[in-house]
């Protein structure tokens, strides 16, 4: 962190969709101040922000960072076979493998205006996975997906009781890691793949440790209708419900397949569903209903997902495809404006995952931010329309730099705290020895 004053930036106002060009004093973490003219004070570095946009950065809600390097090999399968390679696969990846894997997944992420990632991880993985995202300064919330029912002959399976102790040593390792900006998480897949008991164990352990609850909900229809099978109920997310799991701290990646009933059991609870369209689409899920969401004041939040079904970390892309596919859906171009957008990508995602002080520029917050180079690229620049712009003509490749708890990770397009051709050079080795073991891998499947 350091202290810098930016100048001649156009501060983004998302109630208005306008900019009014402002100045920023950044003292340690912080934003101390905001005005049109502010004195530099001694020691302060002072950035000419001209032509460039400030806005908060972004959250990422729903993230598997160890299928960065997956990216292709599972291109085009439905969620079903699509599960059962990327179990497989997930079997061979090597920690040094799944080091560089996210490592790349969070730097991208950064590179694109992101500084929180909400990620579900894997037990095997965990500990080269949090190296990862030391080294890559970002902050995450971070939990384990545990699962006691096997949906195929891939899934793997543990107890109960070894889910809560995995949950525990979670806890411990990450809040064992300086910096402050790794946090628990709990994380369990979800229905049809979890028991009612277990679900119910790990919630109680996150309440009682005041963590997120974070799991995937009615991803995939013939699960949902075997949910809907097994307990006579609408489906997984009246089962949550009456399990008791609904509440302001869950987090329900995709949430997809739901009735009315449903969507109104999660308005009734405040739980925040995780809307992640590049993968929906790909692999086929499904197009949830946000517009009907939005219509009864759910706080929906935004996710990346993992890139094996994704292909992208980039949340401006994926904001923009969920944005045209309720509006087609819909018939409605109204639904989900750039506004919306904006807010479900910062202050409502940091607010899902329980961060205070951040989603938003104003004085007092933490000192997250971004600036958007408007002159990026020739063909999506509009003066008098930035924020539209950049939601519907740009991408986070228009990021120039990115401030991280009064830390600039990145400047002028460039990582200014990591080798960044090293990283690709180590990178490259890593994924081509992990490709020659998907090849066997996706042979013998």
């Amino acid at each position: 962190m350091g202290n810098f004053l930016i100048k001649n930036c156009e501060l983004a106002d998302f109630e208005t969709l306008t900019t009014k060009k402002m100045q920023i004093l950044v003292r340690e973490n912080r934003i101390e101040k905001i005005d049109a003219q502010i004195d530099t004070p001694a020691g302060f570095e002072v950035i000419d922000a001209k032509g460039m946009l400030a806005m908060p950065s972004f959250a990422d809600c729903h993230s598997h960072l160890s299928q960065t390097f997956m990216k292709g090999p599972l291109d085009d399968y439905p969620i079903t076979d699509w599960l059962v390679r990327l179990f497989r696969i997930k079997a061979v990846i090597s920690p040094e493998e799944n080091y560089y894997s996210c490592l790349l997944g969070a730097l991208s992420a950064l590179r694109c205006g992101t500084t929180v990632i909400n990620e579900m991880a894997d037990w095997p993985l965990l500990d080269s996975m949090l190296e990862a995202l030391k080294d890559s300064r970002i902050r995450a919330t971070v939990g384990i997906s545990t699962t006691d029912i096997a949906e195929n002959d891939a899934t793997p399976v543990i107890t109960i009781d070894e889910a809560l102790k995995r949950s525990q040593a979670v806890c411990q390792k990450v809040r064992g890691i300086p910096g402050r900006r790794l946090r628990p998480s709990v994380a369990p897949a979800g229905l049809p793949a979890c028991s009612r008991e277990m679900m119910q164990n790990l919630k109680r352990f996150a309440d009682e440790r005041g963590l997120i609850f974070h799991t995937h909900l009615a991803e995939g229809r013939k699960e949902t209708e075997d949910v809907r099978r097994k307990y006579g109920l609408d489906g997984e997310a009246e089962a949550l419900y009456e399990f008791g799991l609904l509440d302001p701290h869950t987090l329900l990646a995709h949430s997809i397949w739901l009735s009315d009933h449903e969507l109104d059991l999660i308005k009734e609870t405040g739980a925040h569903p995780v809307h992640c369209p590049s993968t929906n689409l790909k692999i086929s899920d499904g197009i949830p209903r946000i517009a009907e969401m939005l219509e009864r004041g759910i706080d929906i939040t935004l996710g990346c997902d993992g890139e094996a079904s994704s292909s992208n970390r980039d949340m401006i892309r994926e904001a923009r495809l969920a944005a045209y596919l309720q509006k087609g859906r819909s018939l409605d171009p109204t639904v989900l404006d750039a506004g919306t957008m904006y807010r479900m990508m910062t202050a409502g995602g940091m607010q899902a995952l329980g961060y205070e002080k951040m989603g938003e520029i104003r004085e007092g917050n933490i000192a997250d931010f971004i600036l958007v180079d408007m002159d990026h690229e020739i063909g999506f620049f509009n003066p008098d329309y930035k924020l539209g712009n950049f939601l519907y003509a740009a991408d986070g490749r228009a990021v120039d730099t990115v401030f991280l708890d009064g830390e600039i990770l990145l400047r002028g397009g460039r990582f200014t705290f990591i080798d960044e051709e090293e990283v690709l050079s180590r990178a490259e080795k890593a994924v081509h020895s992990l490709n020659k073991k998907i090849r066997k891998v996706l042979e013998e499947s």
